[in-house]
C-alpha cells in the first residue's frame, strides 16, 4: 500500500510540475490531488526537492551509465537520446521548466550538468580543439533539446531523427 501511495504521489507531482511548473506546485496541492493529508505526504517525501529527485533520478542514473560505458559520438548520442525518450516527461522538467533550476535543486542540476559535460567530451573525442568541443556541444543540444517539442512523434522515429540531425551537426551522415 505504501509503495502504491508513493507511486501516486510521484505521478501526481509529475503532472502538477508539468502543468503548473515545479515552483508553482505546492506540497499541499500534491497531497490534495493524491487524496492524502500533507503530513502523510511528508511521511513519504521530506521535500518537494526529494520528489523531483525521485522523478528525474532514474533518468540521471541511466544517463550517467551511458556516459560511463558507451564510446563513440553516435553511441553516446543515441544512448542519451534513448534514455531521455524513455523518461520523456521527467526530462521535460529539466529541459523546459526554468523553475527547476534553483538553489534547492542545485545538487540535482550539478549531477545533470556533469553528465552533459561528460557526454560532450565523449562526443568531441580525444584531444579535441575548441571547434570540436563546440560541435560536440551543438550536437548534444541538437539531439536532446527537441525531445520535449515533439510529444506526439513516436519515440523510435524521433530517436532516429534526433541522432541523424546531431550527426549532421558533426558533419557525418
Amino acid at each position: 500500500m505504501s509503495g502504491d501511495t508513493r507511486a501516486r504521489i510521484l505521478d501526481t507531482a509529475l503532472d502538477l510540475f508539468s502543468t503548473r511548473t515545479y515552483k508553482a506546485a505546492s506540497m499541499r496541492e500534491i497531497a490534495e490531488h493524491v487524496g492524502i493529508t500533507k503530513p502523510s505526504l511528508y511521511h513519504h517525501f521530506r521535500s518537494k526537492t526529494e520528489i523531483l529527485d525521485s522523478l528525474v533520478g532514474p533518468a540521471v542514473e541511466q544517463l550517467a551509465a551511458v556516459t560511463s560505458t558507451v564510446r563513440g559520438a553516435e553511441g553516446v548520442l543515441s544512448g542519451c537520446v534513448g534514455v531521455m525518450l524513455k523518461h520523456r516527461k521527467a526530462m521535460e522538467l529539466l529541459l523546459r521548466d526554468a523553475s527547476v533550476h534553483s538553489e534547492e535543486t542545485a545538487e540535482i542540476m550539478k549531477r545533470v550538468t556533469g553528465i552533459v559535460e561528460r557526454a560532450t567530451a565523449l562526443i568531441a573525442g580525444p584531444d579535441p580543439g575548441w571547434r570540436q568541443r563546440v560541435r560536440a556541444a551543438q550536437a548534444f543540444a541538437a539531439a536532446t533539446g527537441p525531445i520535449s517539442l515533439f510529444p506526439d512523434v513516436p519515440d523510435e522515429e524521433l530517436h532516429v531523427e534526433l541522432v541523424r540531425g546531431a550527426a549532421a551537426v558533426l558533419g557525418r551522415q
